[in-house]
């Protein structure tokens, strides 16, 4: 995935970022592990949408949700197309109660996923947005 994790470079030359350790460990373990202590609800599956990681990381990607016991599954998203078109390689993954989560970012918030709701979006207000997607309500 040429192009993407620029901002993390040398790091992302060799390592996809979501993979970048965090305090020892890969910042979307970090990310599954305060997503699965935050919820009450079981996580039975975990869908990951990347490029092509390679086989090593598509391994870690998977031992990870095995950690939260949970099933891991892989899609690939053959080009970057957007945020929409990632979630949608994982269709089959979205019936019932379902958390998108962006794997490359870490933040903290309550994970409840409320029944009355028909969707939940975080976002957080930048200074300089230029370089990230922008949420217009």
């Amino acid at each position: 995935m040429a192009g993407l994790g620029k901002r993390m470079r040398p790091h992302t030359l060799t390592t996809p970022k979501p993979l970048l350790p965090i305090a020892g460990k890969p910042m979307v373990e970090r990310l599954v592990e305060d997503i699965k202590s935050m919820t009450d609800q079981k996580i039975d599956q975990i869908g990951f949408v990347i490029g092509n990681f390679g086989s090593k990381a598509e391994e870690m990607l998977l031992s990870i949700a095995e950690k939260a016991g949970a099933k891991g599954r892989i899609f690939h998203q053959e080009e970057p197309l957007g945020t929409a078109h990632a979630i949608n390689c994982a269709t089959e993954l979205l019936t019932g109660p379902v958390m998108v989560a962006f794997a490359d970012t870490l933040f903290r918030t309550d994970y409840k996923i409320s029944p009355e709701k028909d969707g939940v979006v975080w976002v957080s207000k930048i200074k300089n947005p230029d370089s990230f997607g922008v949420v217009k309500i």
